[in-house]
């Protein structure tokens, strides 16, 4: 018996489950950069922070900026002459990175160091004229950047969504940490060469 084929004008048939029910409207989504599979709050995680990073870096690449740098500089405008230390805790990263992305950010004028009241080994730190002149001539574009990043969601669910993601967060505060889930480096020479 001859095979039927559809017309070219035809609409495509619904696809069938693996049962042979129907399948559901979610399960026909088209496929697109989450596969089905990978719905999961870790992969969701790190795809989030790509197209953050993607569409941050649309503002600040101009300006010679990473994402850290313009974060510290809005630390040190909401916070002035909070330490290295402090600093670090409030980005979330390390001491060693805060130490030089603050060395990055002085040697472009933008941040000064001063000597801390009480501690004659720390440094407080505090936006120059120019840090402070481009943290708020970045600052509209950066709030439209976090307005894009949330804009396939509707007004009320942008404010949940960000509600709901510092709520994890603060709820796994151990684990929300600098380097937390990183390979911790190799000591002493390397290994064989592999095949």
């Amino acid at each position: 018996m001859p095979r039927r084929t559809a017309p070219a004008d035809a609409p495509p048939a619904a696809p069938a489950a693996p049962g042979g029910g129907p399948v559901s409207a979610s399960e026909r989504r088209p496929a697109g950069p989450v596969p089905p599979g990978h719905r999961v709050p870790s992969f969701l995680a790190f795809r989030f922070h790509q197209l953050c990073l993607g569409i941050m870096a649309e503002v600040l690449a101009p300006e010679a900026l990473k994402w850290g740098e313009y974060g510290a500089l809005t630390a040190l405008d909401a916070e002035p002459g909070v330490d290295q230390q402090g600093l670090a805790a409030r980005l979330g990263i390390d001491k060693v990175s805060a130490g030089q992305m603050v060395d990055r950010l002085a040697a472009r004028g933008l941040v000064s160091r001063d000597p801390h009241p009480t501690d004659r080994r720390a440094r407080v730190l505090h936006l120059t004229p120019e840090g402070l002149a481009l943290r708020r001539r970045l600052q509209p574009a950066a709030l439209a950047a976090q307005d894009r990043i949330l804009a396939p969601l509707r007004p009320e669910e942008r404010v949940l969504l960000v509600e709901l993601l510092a709520r994890v967060v603060e709820g796994h505060a151990a684990y929300a940490r600098p380097g937390n889930g990183r390979s911790r480096p190799r000591r002493g020479p390397p290994g064989p060469p592999t095949a």
